[in-house]
């Protein structure tokens, strides 16, 4: 009995042991998570934005990592109820060109023409805010923004102002506002050099844009993705070939005959899971179909560049 007794106890023993090492080689099911996703994109806009302060009583001139120039009349800034403002303030400052960095920001470039959404190519993408004690700042003379054209291609005269617009989902849409602010393209002394040139009145959002037409009409891609993705904890990006100023979201009417790469992407252990597909041009009605297997991790700065490698 007492044989028996050890026998079954090696036996248990065994059969543990057994049990332990299936479990530690099977591979976790992946959950992409919607809130973890918005949370990078928070971080990731977070850590390009530029900060510094000034006196209200001055006239404040930035000039920002990629020679952008922006002018603010201290003199009239208000607070939201009206009152002058006295002292120091902090200014805020976001710039963005590249379609690698609209992609892990969420800030693509997608105007509404006519009630739909449609591709823009940009000539920067801008966020000014100027606060004090965090309340934010308006300007009753308003202020203006001075992009040199070199940074995104060269001059384009076509270039148009739009105001941004941010949905209750995060998602960001273009708004051409040329008609109610004044904008010129051309030579500017204080930066000397050509640049996009507005002046604004709200400290918000802008973009020098101009919509993408190809003459053959427009339509709307239908994609596929993996079990458990969607709409709230994954996005499809567009990028066209040749335009590395541009970024579409799943949903816009894209031009027929563009040439585009189709990309998947969530949140991966605080960087990114994705998955580019070849270049392909625009059909009518067409669908685009991912699978899991084609999803790769990357981190924030190996997607900013797989992205802005594209042709």
């Amino acid at each position: 009995m007492k044989k028996l007794i050890q026998l079954f106890g090696i036996g248990t023993l065994v059969f543990s042991s057994i049990s332990c090492s299936n479990d530690t080689v099977q591979e976790p099911i992946f959950s992409p998570s919607g809130d973890a996703l918005r949370d990078l994109f928070a971080s990731n806009l977070e850590s390009i934005t530029q900060h510094d302060t000034f006196d209200a009583e001055d006239n404040f001139v930035f000039t920002s990592a990629k020679g952008v120039k922006v002018f603010i009349n201290g003199s009239c800034l208000k607070k939201q109820n009206g009152d002058p403002v006295v002292g120091e303030v902090d200014f805020s400052y976001i710039e963005i060109f590249d379609r690698g960095t609209m992609l892990v920001t969420n800030k693509p470039t997608v105007g509404i023409q006519a009630g739909e959404p449609k591709l823009l190519t940009s000539g920067g993408e801008f966020l000014v805010k100027v606060t004090q004690n965090g309340e934010e700042l308006i300007s009753d003379c308003g202020y203006s923004i001075h992009a040199p054209t070199s940074i995104t291609g060269g001059t384009d005269q076509d270039m148009e102002a739009f105001a941004g617009n941010i949905d209750a989902n995060g998602n960001l849409s273009w708004e051409n506002i040329t008609q109610t602010v004044e904008t010129w393209t051309g030579f500017n002394q204080a930066i000397n050099a050509d640049a996009y040139n507005v002046f604004l009145n709200n400290f918000d959002w802008f973009n020098f844009d101009k919509f993408v037409d190809l003459g053959q009409g427009f339509t709307t891609i239908t994609f596929q993705t993996p079990a458990g993705f969607n709409n709230s904890n994954s996005y499809i990006f567009m990028a066209t070939k040749t335009r590395p100023n541009s970024l579409a979201y799943a949903n816009t009417r894209m031009p027929i005959g563009a040439e585009v790469y189709y990309i998947l992407v969530t949140e991966q252990n605080g960087g990114f899971k994705y998955a580019v597909k070849p270049v392909t041009s625009i059909t009518a009605n067409s669908t685009v179909a991912f699978n899991l297997a084609e999803l790769q991790n990357g981190t924030i700065q190996q997607v900013i560049d797989a992205i802005n490698d594209l042709p």
